[in-house]
């Protein structure tokens, strides 16, 4: 299998297919492109934030629902006992 540019046709390969891409159009319909507004400036200091509070809501409902199956009987076979 090989592959080839645009300018540069191979006759034999294994996928035959190909891309054909208006340029002029495309920049025509980027150009009417608006920006998106903002919303709300963050920083990395609020994503980390919010990870490690992810991560916390995380470990705290794993926690919980062992809990819940340790202690239910009918549910202790869903854990995994090492």
């Amino acid at each position: 299998m090989v592959s080839d540019d645009p300018d540069c046709k191979i006759e034999l390969k294994t996928f035959h297919c190909e891309i054909v891409i208006n340029h002029d159009a495309l920049k025509k319909e980027e150009n009417h492109y608006k920006d998106i507004a903002i919303i709300r400036k963050i920083d990395t200091a609020m994503v980390q934030r919010n990870y490690l509070q992810v991560k916390q809501d995380v470990l705290e409902i794993m926690q919980s629902e062992m809990e819940r199956l340790l202690g239910d009987p009918s549910l202790t076979y869903l854990m995994l006992k090492k």
